[in-house]
Order: C-alpha cells, then sequence, then structure tokens
C-alpha cells in the first residue's frame, strides 16, 4: 500500500539523455555538447575571430602616435613667432629636423604623411617664417638660401579621381624640390610633384601645380609665368618689408 503510494506521487526522474538537456546531479544547468566537451559552432568561432581582429587593429591604430613629428610640432609652437629663433631652431634640430647650417626658423612646423620627418630636408641659409606644413609622403627638398611666407603648404599627397560612387580615389604621392635661391610667399601652396628651379619666385597665394623654371615669377590659382627676372648678381627682390620710417623722418 505504502509503496503503491509512493510510486504515484514520486515519480522517478527523467534521465538527461532523454530530454537532451537538463541538470547536473548537483543542479548546474549543462547541455549535451558541454557534458561531452564539444567547442563552439565553427560560425560562432569565426564570428568571435573577426571581432578580436578587428579589436586587435583599431586598438594599434589609436595608440599609433608619431613621437617625433609630435615633438617638432611642440617644439616649434612652444615659443612665440619671431622670438627664440635660434633655440628654436637649434630644438628642433635635435628632435631630428635636417636642418642646414645659419639657417632660421621663425614659427611653427607642421609634418605630416607616411614618411615623417625623415623625408624632409631644409639647406644652409634658409629662413622659414611659419607656420609651415609639410605632407610628407615622398622626398621633400628646400635648398640653400630660400624663403618662405607665411603658412606654406607642401603636399606631396594626392588622390586619383575615382569613380562617381567615391570621387576620392587612391593615394599617390610625389617629391617637391625647391631650388636654391627661391621665394616662396605668404601662403603659397606648392602640389605634389613640382620643381621650383634655382631663383624661382611664388608670388603670395599661388598655387604651383606644375615645374617652375629658374629665375621665373609665377603667380596666381593655378600659377602661371609673369616675369622673367635677371639671373644676375644684381637682381634682389626683398623678402622681407621694408624697415619703417623713424618719427624724424
Amino acid at each position: 500500500m505504502l509503496r503503491a503510494m509512493w510510486s504515484r506521487t514520486e515519480p522517478p526522474p527523467a534521465s538527461a539523455e532523454a530530454h537532451g538537456g537538463g541538470e547536473h546531479p548537483e543542479g548546474a544547468p549543462y547541455s549535451r555538447a558541454a557534458s561531452k566537451g564539444e567547442s563552439l559552432p565553427q560560425g560562432t568561432a569565426v564570428r568571435l575571430s573577426k571581432l578580436g581582429r578587428r579589436l586587435t587593429r583599431a586598438v594599434r591604430e589609436e595608440l599609433h602616435v608619431p613621437v617625433q613629428e609630435n615633438l617638432i610640432r611642440i617644439v616649434s609652437r612652444g615659443l612665440p613667432q619671431f622670438a627664440f629663433n635660434r633655440l628654436r631652431t637649434a630644438a628642433l634640430r635635435a628632435a631630428g629636423l635636417r636642418i642646414g647650417s645659419r639657417s632660421m626658423v621663425m614659427g611653427p612646423i607642421d609634418v605630416t604623411g607616411p614618411g615623417g620627418v625623415q623625408l624632409l630636408s631644409i639647406g644652409e641659409h634658409s629662413y622659414i617664417t611659419g607656420p609651415l606644413h609639410v605632407d610628407a609622403g615622398a622626398q621633400v627638398r628646400v635648398g640653400n638660401r630660400v624663403h618662405f611666407g607665411h603658412d606654406v603648404l607642401l603636399l606631396t599627397m594626392n588622390h586619383e579621381i575615382g569613380p562617381s560612387e567615391e570621387r576620392c580615389g587612391a593615394l599617390t604621392a610625389a617629391p617637391i624640390s625647391v631650388g636654391d635661391g627661391a621665394w616662396l610667399g605668404s601662403r603659397v601652396t606648392i602640389l605634389p610633384g613640382v620643381s621650383l628651379g634655382r631663383g624661382a619666385v611664388v608670388a603670395a597665394g599661388a598655387v604651383v601645380t606644375r615645374d617652375v623654371a629658374a629665375d621665373t615669377m609665377v603667380a596666381g590659382v593655378p600659377a602661371v609665368v609673369v616675369r622673367h627676372l635677371d639671373p644676375g648678381p644684381r637682381t634682389r627682390e626683398r623678402s622681407t618689408p621694408p624697415p619703417r620710417p623713424s618719427e624724424g623722418d
């Protein structure tokens, strides 16, 4: 009698094999795959692997800091414009920027691009007013006795024109060369692949898209030849404003 009542009120526990899941004897949930030590499904493993690679790449990109270029930016901007020029120039040399003897940097310099500071060189007896921005994806050579005005841009990188879905196409780079004795006015932009000849003059605000011959003055957007200069030693153009007259004049 008692045995029959017990069998009615307490049915035997169903096995985990019959239901495909359930609980461990201790009460912890489990699955058939876990009980057999099986790995995650293949699709889940692939998605987790891709996610891990993306996170790793994102962290590397965020932590990639161009130390030398940032050091040059900090050093050149840390001193007032036209003040402590010798100190600024010496500090930039110490930071790795190649500057010839008796050259002077009188304002900020920003160097960007994948090539970095190693692709930029400035010759002897040259004067950089600043700010100067160099996008160094290819070699940038500034010769001797070169004068730069304010806000000069030397851009070695460009993009090809792509299809209508995305007009900014593949990235390209070409070197820039500024010949000895050249003079670039304020807000001049030099585009990739341009070579300025010895003694060339670029008027303020010009955008130079092609090579400029020696002893030639160009102006405009895009820059065109406006004057041929005498190559003789008597040809002298002022690169700085004339001094102000004194009160007694």
